[in-house]
């Protein structure tokens, strides 16, 4: 049997499309670049308020799927994880609906007096979503999201810090196998999915990078200490049905310790094995519907206070062909 002649061409018209891709997937996401304007080391002049203003988009929004709403629910759901204390999305949506601002460009447009006027909390976090992308075709997949962000102090009309970052998933010639590629192809179409997947990225990339105001108010409020977080996850494992996820906790002895996968998965509890030390586990099951989630660990004394730590090696990555 003779092989198939392949032609130069098209040897060169695959070859040239490997560069394009390579070079996409290498312009893509990196590290989120995020700017400290300032940092209070004070702890009173550390905000500890906060409010979430509804994103914007910076382009009309053609598939319908609000993907800055999406992102804005996504960001809440992990920066609730940090040491502030959060107005629930609901009630700044009311309040502003209240004194009759319900879009979103001008509300983010609002003075800081005014939104100090309306929400009544120390600092606000606005974001304009400049760009969103999401492109399915032979064996390229890849959904983008591009943002800026601030965290503004309404006490002072301070920025306190700030990002302009483009997160991207990517999927193509450089996964390992062929049912890979074609999983992801698959997954790509689901565009909210797929979105939803960019953003709990950049999400998780921003936690990493912005400062915990916890850490400052130790002084004043002795919060529960976590000093090490540990799991079995290794990057680029994929988590089937039937498979363990262990979590281990290090900190203050004679505690309530429990660890959240995501925001889909929470209070699953930590036994106090040893002084100090707390371990736990989750088994997947197939209804499980998660591609990536962030492991966060919490430690509650008597008096409901509780220190919280996240596990910044990797994340909980679930096999989709077999999670759906």
């Amino acid at each position: 049997m003779e092989r198939p002649i392949v032609s130069p061409d098209r040897i060169y018209s695959f070859a040239k499309r490997c560069i394009v891709l390579v070079g996409i997937l290498l312009a893509g996401c990196g590290t989120v670049d995020l700017e400290i304007r300032q940092n209070h080391t004070n702890p009173s002049m550390q905000p500890r308020s906060v409010a979430i203003l509804p994103f914007t988009l910076q382009e009309p929004d053609l598939e319908k799927i609000s993907p800055h709403k999406l992102f804005r629910t996504c960001f809440y759901n992990y920066f609730s994880y940090l040491g502030y204390v959060d107005l629930p999305l609901e009630t700044i949506d009311k309040k502003l609906q209240q004194a009759g601002f319900t879009d979103p460009k001008k509300i983010s447009a609002l003075s800081h007096e005014k939104l100090r006027e309306i929400l009544n909390v120390d600092a606000i976090v606005r974001a304009n979503v400049l760009s969103v992308n999401n492109f399915t075709g032979g064996i390229h997949a890849e959904t983008a999201i591009k943002a800026k962000i601030e965290m503004l102090d309404l006490r002072t009309g301070d920025i306190l810090w700030d990002t302009e970052h483009r997160e991207m998933t990517y999927s193509g010639i450089l996964s390992p196998t062929l049912v890979e590629i074609i999983q992801d192809q698959i997954d790509n179409v689901k565009v909210h999915q797929a979105y939803l997947k960019t953003a709990e990225l950049f999400s998780i990339n921003m936690m990493r990078k912005i400062p915990d105001p916890a850490d400052n108010w130790k002084g004043e409020i002795r919060l529960p200490e976590i000093t090490q977080i540990e799991t079995n996850l290794k990057p680029n494992l994929k988590l089937k049905p039937n498979d363990r996820i262990y979590v281990n906790l290090k900190g203050d002895p004679g505690l309530t310790g429990y660890f959240d996968i995501g925001s889909w998965k929470s209070n699953i509890p930590l036994k106090e094995i040893v002084p100090g030390l707390y371990s736990g586990s989750y088994t997947i099951n197939a209804a499980d519907k998660v591609t990536s989630s962030l492991i966060i660990g919490t430690l509650r004394n008597k008096n409901g206070l509780t220190g919280k730590k996240f596990y910044k090696e990797g994340m909980a990555q679930f096999d989709a062909s077999t999670t759906h």
